[in-house]
């Protein structure tokens, strides 16, 4: 009997966890398991990576916080083995739903992003902490996308160590072949062309990006940067510093794409200027593209992603100098590939939970 398996999302728009979310239900054996995603309001643009086996429940409720007895009927009514949930919100209405449940299934809820930074940075308010905490007492099991990212949960929420699992966020290996063969080039092949992506936020530091690609034009204008991702509520100050620069002829800011990887394929590198990440998904990506790629130390894991002076270059967050100086490096580098680390499989994953 196929074992049933819940994932619970607010939407599937165009971020880092909901494109983890979608590669794992799509790697996921479905001989094994019965698959349902349900989810607060079904919209987003991973929707149609969505497999047809999976059954796809709409809450269509305005806010998260608002799905409680939504969940909890739906819930009582599926008898789900397992639920999975990747979003602090998701995670802490699940952990008041099980609440009164005749039969509690096996929780599984994956960290989005750094704790260390979180807490630094007072980004997460006592209340949120109080009820995240509260939700990770009711997981059976916690995702961590880096083992540094465990040791930080751990010691953040006091949550047992035996509780968290590492698991770096699976590639879909095959949709990236599939979207990468026999697309065109959307490059200028005579110019040097720079790729960045990821929403428009201050964590992704594209205005640090911006003033880096000024000194990198000054010294060598066949630069040009191509910046891919959807506004989160910086699209109006990056279009104001972009034109403050005068960088409006070497730098294009695209949008979403529904491919990404037809730019990533073509370009001559791939910048991540992050000031924090959990474990950037555009990293993983380029590496199996065998692109060199300059990157921020935003995460202390990088170091174990790329070899430096080899397949790419780590600079400090923020640092500007450090940063243009890395793009006009990078013909440098011998780029030759770094085996990646060995993974564990989805499908394995889920055998593990276990009530027992």
């Amino acid at each position: 009997m196929k074992k049933k398996v819940l994932f619970l999302m607010a939407n599937l728009e165009g971020g880092g966890a909901e494109r983890v979310t979608t590669n794992i239900i799509r790697q996921l054996d479905s001989d094994s398991y019965e698959i349902t995603l349900l989810m607060v309001q079904k919209k987003g643009v991973f929707i149609k990576d969505i497999p047809s086996y999976v059954t796809i429940e709409n809450m269509d409720v305005s806010k998260t916080v608002f799905s409680i007895f939504k969940i909890k009927r739906f819930l009582n009514n599926y008898q789900p083995d397992i639920v999975y949930s990747t979003m602090f919100m998701t995670s802490i209405v699940l952990s008041l739903a099980i609440l009164g449940l005749k039969q509690k299934p096996y929780l599984v809820m994956r960290y989005p992003t750094s704790p260390k930074i979180l807490m630094e940075e007072s980004e997460l308010s006592l209340t949120k902490k109080f009820f995240l905490e509260y939700a990770f007492s009711q997981a059976n099991t916690i995702l961590a996308q880096t083992p540094e990212m465990k040791n930080e949960i751990v010691y953040y929420h006091k949550v047992m160590e035996k509780k968290v699992e590492v698991f770096f966020n699976p590639l879909d290996k095959k949709g990236i072949d599939k979207k990468i063969n026999q697309v065109t080039n959307p490059f200028n092949l005579e110019q040097i062309n720079v790729v960045a992506a990821g929403r428009l936020t201050y964590a992704k530091a594209f205005d640090t990006l911006l003033y880096a690609f000024k000194e990198v034009i000054s010294r060598n204008p066949k630069f040009c940067l191509h910046i891919i991702g959807k506004d989160d509520g910086e699209e109006k100050s990056l279009f104001a510093l972009l034109e403050k620069l005068n960088l409006t002829k070497h730098v294009t800011f695209y949008g979403f794409q529904e491919n990404p990887y037809r730019f990533f394929y073509f370009s001559d590198l791939y910048v991540l200027s992050s000031r924090r990440e959990g474990l950037p998904n555009t990293i993983l990506e380029n590496l199996y593209l065998h692109k060199p790629i300059v990157a921020t130390s935003c995460i202390p894991f990088m170091h174990q992603l790329i070899d430096e002076n080899n397949n790419g270059y780590i600079v400090e967050v923020d640092n500007v100098s450090m940063l243009s100086q890395a793009i006009l490096d990078f013909k440098l580098l011998p780029n030759n590939s770094k085996k990646t680390r060995a993974e564990k499989s989805v499908t394995s994953l889920f055998n593990s939970f276990s009530q027992e």
